[in-house]
C-alpha cells in the first residue's frame, strides 16, 4: 500500500494573509508558521467563500457554497 501523505490545513482567525512572515511581513514574528510553510505548500491566490469564519470553513470542508 502506498504511503499516505501528511496534510495539514491551518485555519486562523482575525488576520489577513500578509501578516505572516512566510508571506513577506517582517514585523510580525511567526516562526512556527514560517517553518511549516517553508517545508510545504502555500497559496498566493485564494478567496474566502463568506465574510465570517463558520460558513467559509464549512464551504472549504464540504466543497459546497455557504
Amino acid at each position: 500500500m502506498a504511503t499516505r501523505p501528511n496534510i495539514l490545513f491551518l485555519f486562523s482567525d482575525q488576520h489577513a494573509r500578509n501578516v505572516a512572515g512566510c508571506y513577506g511581513d517582517a514585523l510580525s514574528p511567526t516562526p512556527n508558521i514560517d517553518r511549516i510553510a517553508a517545508a510545504g505548500v502555500t497559496f498566493g491566490s485564494a478567496y474566502c467563500a463568506a465574510p465570517i469564519c463558520t460558513p467559509s470553513r464549512m464551504s472549504l470542508l464540504t466543497g459546497r457554497w455557504p
